[in-house]
């Protein structure tokens, strides 16, 4: 009897894996986002040899494109094996911290605050079905943070340093990763400041060793991009410009998007507020005060991996799951330790009971995306006006006719294309927010995108006829590259294919993408100006045009 219950947390664990399993391989096509897309197709360029920054250009990290080129090497080049990758990520984390909040809860608390992250992970308000960056953030920091805790149990050099290198990865994957790689150097410090009498030797040995821990993935990976040829160009995205692009949106922006977060968070919300009353709980007990400094660090610098670039887009708030899941398991522990006593089981399990009505909740909010819809569907309702599902058609149709050594440019923000094509960008800028963004590089970035299409010959270009796409400041930044982009057109283009703009609401439920797709050189008589959602344009010495086609 003993033994069973000995087993009855892992069954639990397995159960939450499988139920999470049975969302994630449902929509395992989900059709990729931009975000989704960059990586993919940077991680495309690596498995081809290209290195990081040569041929598509962004602030990102490099550590996110190598894990998708390792994800694609193993499960395929489609957003199906991208997914199925993340999944295994997604598994990871939640596994690391069951063994995370057994450090703090029992083990109920800890399988609660499990089915809190894998709910919270999932979720659509947090764009828990795409493959973001802040995903794999968090699998590192989970992992360098269960490693420093055990290292400062048993005293392990080996494991401090290994800590240490998960943090480093945390940070090659998103830059705010680093504020979890403090957060492990704050740990180390209180420790040496708790032991009595301060061993500060002690302590400063093992923080010289978790320092160079985080510092040898970073160190390697700069090695490796110089010796690529690539290392100017990598620091001028990710340092030089991410400095710029951080200060780009003011607080009075921001605020908004913060707030709208929280307005629009429904049931997820609940989690949250149970969170700051796990807070509140947690520091009026007595004593456990590294339990208290644990977890208000990890809040303070979860806050701090989100906050400074004012953005506040959904999937940033993935850095703060990890402590919101175990924050509000941890309200629940006293009042069932409380409860534990009662003569009456339903009693005793009343704390858990309620928790878990709070997770039914949540999950029912979700249901429709969850269990209901298409992956295309589930897509549109999570972006709506975005129409993802229409780039892996319009790939669809190109990849048989066009050759495999074609070029494309693309005037909009939809790096997915070229990936789902397997054919390169003749330009690295493979987003055009960053040209008509209130910025001081506009201008330089403007011009090198320009000489880079025009000097490149792009055997098609094709025009994204969506704010989304672009995100314009300054209205006069857009005009000036459609004003450039319509007499390379019309000079050297022929149309070859149009895409209509969806009519579809984010509520919607229809079976199949409502955008209709022309193709051949009658293509724009067929569709008015005002209904061009995406227009692909052939140069004119190419091939021969395809015969019209609906």
């Amino acid at each position: 009897m003993k033994a069973r219950r000995d087993h009855w947390p892992a069954l639990w664990l397995l159960l939450i894996l499988a139920l999470v399993a049975v969302v994630r391989i449902r929509l395992v096509s989900l059709p990729l986002e931009r975000d989704e897309g960059e990586y993919a197709y940077a991680g495309q360029l690596m498995i081809e040899g290209v290195p990081p920054y040569q041929l598509a250009y962004n602030m990102k990290m490099p550590g996110i494109y190598a894990a998708y080129a390792l994800i694609m090497s193993v499960f395929g080049q489609s957003a199906a094996g991208i997914h199925l990758g993340f999944m295994l990520v997604n598994f990871g984390a939640i596994v690391l911290l069951y063994f995370i909040g057994r450090r703090f809860l029992d083990r109920v608390g800890a399988v609660a605050a499990c089915a809190a992250y894998a709910l919270l992970s999932l979720s659509p308000h947090v764009f828990g079905l795409n493959a973001h960056a802040t995903h794999f953030v968090v699998l590192a920091a989970l992992g360098g943070t269960l490693l420093l805790l055990r290292a400062q149990e048993n005293a392990r050099l080996a494991e401090y340093f290994a800590s240490g290198a998960l943090f480093g990865v945390a940070f090659l994957m998103k830059q705010p990763g680093g504020a979890f790689a403090v957060f492990g150097a704050t740990m180390i410090v209180w420790a040496a400041w708790r032991r009595k009498p301060p061993s500060w030797k002690t302590e400063g040995s093992r923080l010289a060793i978790y320092s160079a821990g985080v510092a040898a993935p970073i160190i390697l990976t700069g090695l490796m991009l110089w010796r690529a040829g690539v290392w100017d160009r990598f620091w001028w995205w990710t340092v030089t410009y991410a400095r710029a692009h951080v200060a780009a949106l003011p607080w009075a922006i921001g605020q908004g998007r913060l707030f709208g977060f929280f307005k629009l968070g429904y049931w997820d919300v609940v989690f949250w507020m149970l969170a700051l009353a796990g807070l509140v709980v947690l520091l009026l007990r007595k004593n456990e005060a590294d339990e208290k400094f644990f977890f208000l660090s990890l809040l303070f610098f979860s806050i701090g991996a989100v906050v400074p670039t004012f953005h506040f887009t959904a999937h940033y708030f993935v850095l703060m799951l990890p402590v919101i899941a175990l924050l509000a398991a941890r309200l629940f522990a006293p009042a069932a330790s409380w409860l534990a006593a009662e003569p009456l089981a339903l009693a005793r399990g009343a704390a858990w009971i309620f928790f878990s009505l709070v997770c039914a909740g949540v999950a029912w909010s979700h249901f429709d995306v969850f269990l209901l819809q298409s992956p295309q569907e589930a897509g549109a309702r999570m972006f709506p006006n975005n129409d993802f599902q229409v780039y892996p058609v319009i790939a669809n149709y190109m990849k048989g006719r066009v050759p495999s050594k074609a070029t494309l440019a693309i005037l909009g923000s939809e790096p997915e294309l070229p990936f789902y094509l397997d054919r390169r960008s003749i330009t690295g800028y493979i987003y055009m927010y960053d040209l008509v963004q209130d910025q001081p590089f506009h201008e330089k970035m403007e011009g090198e995108m320009m000489s880079e299409v025009e000097q490149g010959r792009p055997d098609f270009i094709v025009f994204v006829n969506n704010v989304f796409s672009w995100l314009p400041f300054h209205r006069e930044y857009f005009d000036e590259i459609q004003s450039w982009a319509q007499k390379l057109l019309d000079s050297q283009y022929q149309p070859y294919g149009v895409v209509t703009f969806s009519l579809r609401k984010a509520d919607a439920m229809l079976s199949s993408p409502p955008n209709q797709f022309y193709w051949g050189p009658d293509c724009f008589q067929r569709v008015p100006p005002g209904h061009r959602f995406v227009v692909i344009y052939q140069r004119k010495s190419s091939k021969p045009q395809p015969k019209s086609a609906p």
